[in-house]
């Protein structure tokens, strides 16, 4: 059912006020996107609750609809919920990434990296997560990995240090450790010596 006719189902005196609240909640979503946010499915619910008085799968429907209407908006799920974005303003890689940032500094760290190992098939250098949007220290960083070393969820997350001294994460899980070793080197010192 799509969301014009759920809209006038529920309510007919006021179905063009429901389509401007609908078309409201995506600017939202693109405006907070805007600012580099998502926005989570119990704001939009609540706002969608408040305005058409209804519960239950009408909700959910609508949300689902608009969500089909509109191309640029898309949902992650994560943090123990659900959340949307505009592709507008931000990437899904950004998106995910803000995602995993609500789980907390370690989940932020492995599934970076376990991305790039398994996308990308290389490993990540340890000070990318001292710059925004991950916005750790060094010490930081290196103390989560002390901590994700002794917990069996982040088992597969290692590090490997190059000749010129810096530090490479990877996934054993998406790249063998000698393959890892050999990215890492030729990243920091291989690709700078042979141009």
């Amino acid at each position: 059912m799509k969301t014009r006719e759920i809209i006038e189902r529920t309510c007919k005196d006021e179905g063009a006020e429901h389509r401007d609240k609908a078309a409201e909640i995506a600017a939202a979503i693109r405006k907070r996107s805007a600012v580099a946010e998502l926005v989570s499915e119990e704001e939009i619910l609540s706002l969608l609750r408040a305005a058409w008085h209804e519960t239950g799968e009408d909700i959910a429907a609508i949300l689902i609809q608009l969500i089909e209407e509109n191309k640029d908006l898309y949902k992650l799920s994560g943090a123990g919920s659900q959340f949307f974005y505009s592709t507008i303003h931000m990437t899904e890689t950004y998106a995910t990434i803000l995602l995993n940032k609500m789980d907390g500094p370690m989940r932020l760290i492995a599934e970076t990296v376990r991305q790039n190992a398994h996308v990308y098939q290389r490993p990540v250098l340890l000070d990318i997560f001292t710059k925004p949007p991950f916005d750790l220290t060094h010490d930081q960083v290196l103390e989560y990995l002390k901590t994700m070393a002794a917990t069996e969820s982040y088992d597969d997350i290692k590090a490997a240090s190059t000749s010129a001294s810096g530090i490479y994460l990877y996934s054993t899980t998406h790249l063998e450790t000698e393959y890892a070793v050999m990215l890492a080197e030729w990243l920091d010192v291989g690709q700078s010596d042979n141009p």
